[in-house]
C-alpha cells in the first residue's frame, strides 16, 4: 500500500514538474532541468503535488525530465485530456463564463497548428511535422482556454495544404468528441474559411450547434456570388457600424449588410441553407477591416449583425493563443520529445499550464498591476518574476490548505 501511495505522488509530482516549468516559462527541458537541485523550487513541486515525504538526510530535488518522459511514455493521455475538459467545465460551472456568453451560446473556435518538427526522421527526411486541431473556448476579454484537442496527420506534401487537409478531417473526429464532453451544453463553433462547406455545416446542426464562419471566395464560389446578389438586391438589409470613440461619443466607422437564406447547391439539388454578414469598417491607422461570415444565427437588424461580425473576428483569440505559446515561453513547436505519445502529453501539460495561468493573469495579475500602475509588465516579465520568487522564498501552502475563499470564484470582466 505504501508503494502505491509513492508511486501516485511520484506521479503526480512529474506531471507538475512540467506544469510549473511551463507556467514559469522555462521553455525547454534543459531549462527544467537546470532548476530541479534548487531546493526551494523542489519544494514548490512538492507542494504542489501534495508530495510530503521525502528520503531523510537527503537533498531535496525536482524530477528530471528524463524520467518524466519515461513516466509519460506508460500512457495517462486519455486522464490529461479528461483533465483539461474538466478545468473548463468546472470554471463554467462556477459561472465564470457567463459574461463570454454569445446570444445564451458557449463560443468555441477551432483551428489547427504545427506542435512540433520531428527530429531524424528517415523517411520524411526534415519535413515531418506534427499538427495538432485545437478548440478552444473563446472570451470577449481576448482569453482563449483550451479544451480538448486531436492529433492530425498530414494527407499532402506542402505544410500548409497538409495542414489543412488533415485540419478538415481533424474535425469531425473532435466534433463527437466535443460533443460527448458537453452533450447539452449550447455551443457556437467559430472557424476560418476551411469550415464554411456544407459537410461541416450540417454536421454542426446534426450536433445542433450553431457557427460563425469566415466566408470567402475561393471556399465556395457559387455561394459567394449568390450572398453578393442578395445583398444588392435588399439595400434595406444593412447598416451603419457604431462604435464608440475615446469620449465615449458615438461615431460611425463603417457599413454591415447581411444576406438571409444563401444557399450552397449542387445542380438543382440544395445542400445547405445559412446566412451571410458582411463588414465594412473604417480604420484609424489606415488599414480599413472588409471580411464576411457564415452563419446559422438569424440576422433581423444592423445590431445582431453587427454583433456576428464582431465574435466572427475575435476568431483570433485563437490565432493569439497560439502565438503567446509559440513565442511567449512556452515553446510550442519546441521537441521536447520525439516519442509520439510522450509528445502528445507534453503538450496536453502544456495546455493546461496555458489555461492555469490566463486563470491567474485575468483573477490576480491584472488587479494587481491596476492597482500599483505596472500596466507596461508583460507577462514574461510576470513569469520571471514568480520565478525569482519562487526561488527566493518558495511556496507557503499547499492547494489543498488554501482557504476556499481564495479559489472559488473568479472576478473576470470586460
Amino acid at each position: 500500500m505504501r508503494d502505491e501511495a509513492k508511486c501516485l505522488y511520484e506521479g503526480r509530482t512529474f506531471l507538475w514538474t512540467f506544469i510549473l516549468g511551463f507556467l514559469a516559462r522555462l521553455g525547454s527541458r534543459n531549462s527544467m532541468d537546470a532548476l530541479r537541485g534548487d531546493e526551494r523550487w523542489a519544494g514548490a513541486v512538492h507542494k504542489l503535488a501534495g508530495q510530503d515525504w521525502w528520503v531523510e538526510g537527503e537533498k531535496r530535488t525536482a524530477p528530471c525530465s528524463l524520467s518524466i518522459c519515461n513516466y509519460l511514455s506508460r500512457g495517462c493521455t486519455a486522464v490529461l485530456e479528461r483533465a483539461l475538459v474538466d478545468i473548463v467545465a468546472h470554471m463554467m460551472r462556477l459561472k465564470m463564463f457567463d459574461n463570454a456568453r454569445f446570444r445564451g451560446l458557449f463560443v468555441i473556435a477551432v483551428d489547427g497548428t504545427k506542435q512540433e518538427r520531428i527530429r531524424c526522421c528517415r523517411w520524411l527526411g526534415n519535413r515531418a511535422n506534427r499538427y495538432v486541431l485545437e478548440a478552444k473556448l473563446i472570451t470577449p476579454w481576448g482569453s482563449a482556454y483550451s479544451v480538448m484537442s486531436v492529433p492530425i496527420r498530414p494527407w499532402h506534401d506542402g505544410d500548409e495544404d497538409e495542414k489543412q487537409d488533415s485540419e478538415y478531417h481533424g474535425f469531425l473526429r473532435l466534433a463527437p468528441m466535443l460533443k460527448s464532453a458537453f452533450p447539452h451544453l449550447g455551443i457556437c463553433i467559430l472557424g476560418d474559411g476551411l469550415y464554411a462547406c456544407a459537410p461541416l455545416m450540417r454536421l454542426c446542426e446534426k450536433y445542433n450547434w450553431d457557427y460563425i464562419f469566415t466566408f470567402k471566395e475561393g471556399r465556395t464560389p457559387k455561394a459567394h456570388a449568390d450572398a453578393q446578389d442578395l445583398m444588392a438586391q435588399n439595400p434595406s438589409n444593412s447598416g451603419a457600424l457604431v462604435r464608440h470613440d475615446a469620449h465615449g461619443r458615438r461615431v460611425e466607422c463603417g457599413t454591415v449588410s447581411w444576406a438571409a437564406g444563401v444557399e450552397i447547391t449542387r445542380g438543382a439539388g440544395a445542400w445547405h441553407v445559412f446566412n451571410v454578414v458582411r463588414m465594412k469598417e473604417d480604420d484609424s491607422n489606415g488599414s480599413p477591416y472588409d471580411g464576411q461570415f457564415a452563419t446559422s444565427l438569424d440576422v433581423r437588424d444592423a445590431r445582431e449583425a453587427d454583433a456576428i461580425g464582431q465574435w466572427g473576428r475575435r476568431r483570433w483569440g485563437i490565432e493569439s493563443s497560439f502565438h503567446v505559446e509559440k513565442n511567449g515561453g512556452y515553446e510550442l513547436g519546441h521537441n521536447f520529445c520525439n516519442k509520439a505519445r510522450v509528445s502528445r502529453n507534453i503538450y496536453l501539460l502544456m495546455q493546461i499550464a496555458h489555461n492555469l495561468w490566463q486563470l491567474f493573469n485575468s483573477g490576480c495579475l491584472q488587479p494587481l498591476a491596476k492597482r500599483h500602475k505596472y500596466r507596461n509588465m508583460t507577462q514574461i516579465k510576470w513569469a520571471e518574476l514568480i520565478r525569482f520568487t519562487i526561488m527566493k522564498v518558495g511556496i507557503a501552502l499547499a492547494l489543498d490548505e488554501i482557504p476556499r475563499r481564495y479559489i472559488s470564484r473568479e472576478f473576470l470582466t470586460l
